[in-house]
């Protein structure tokens, strides 16, 4: 059966019509558009390398204990993934956190030296950033465990059992700048 009723054209002109003036204007900035394309990209990327180099050279750097917990990975080559002591949630918890479980909770977590005068150690965990000292931010990430994002670590090629082994004999530390708002950059690995 051919359906006799007609839709009433300016309905389907208006929709096509605002389609083809948008079609247009991006017709006749193109260039532009592509240029501002290219261009956001670009800030993007350089503010990637940015960051992480404004903290490397105007940072605090700190030695601090490791420890490995797989040092291969078959499809990127060698690498160390890093543990640290402060990286776990103290038993008695952090205050203002409800459980473990509160992922992408950010905690500060404040540091002092050792006695050996070289590496730091956590001092306090808290919610709120600390006004002085130095301090790391990291994130909950669940199972008891806060990420500072300098938790792995590339070597070359077949170098990854000599630093587990580094660490086995707790001969192994990480060098770590850190900015003023406890954002933490890995260095290098350092093998006493």
């Amino acid at each position: 059966m051919i359906n006799t009723t007609a839709e009433p054209r300016g309905s389907n002109l208006a929709g096509v019509e605002w389609l083809d003036r948008g079609l247009e204007w991006i017709k006749n900035r193109e260039g532009t558009i592509l240029v501002a394309g290219i261009g956001f990209q670009l800030i993007v990327l350089i503010g990637m390398i940015v960051a992480p180099l404004t903290t490397l050279l105007t940072g605090d750097t700190i030695l601090l204990r490791v420890v490995p917990v797989d040092p291969r990975d078959l499809f990127r080559g060698d690498y160390v993934i890093l543990a640290y002591e402060l990286s776990r949630v103290p038993p008695q918890g952090i205050p203002g956190v409800q459980s473990s479980d509160d992922q992408g909770q950010t905690v500060y977590v404040s540091i002092v030296p050792e006695e050996d005068g070289k590496h730091w150690r956590a001092s306090q965990f808290s919610l709120q950033k600390p006004s002085t000292g130095k301090f790391l931010r990291g994130q909950i990430n669940g199972w008891n465990q806060i990420e500072f994002g300098i938790e792995s670590y590339f070597v070359q090629e077949g170098e990854g059992l000599k630093y587990e082994r580094a660490v086995r004999s707790q001969n192994l530390s990480a060098e770590v700048t850190l900015d003023r708002n406890g954002i933490a950059v890995l260095k290098r690995l350092v093998i006493k």
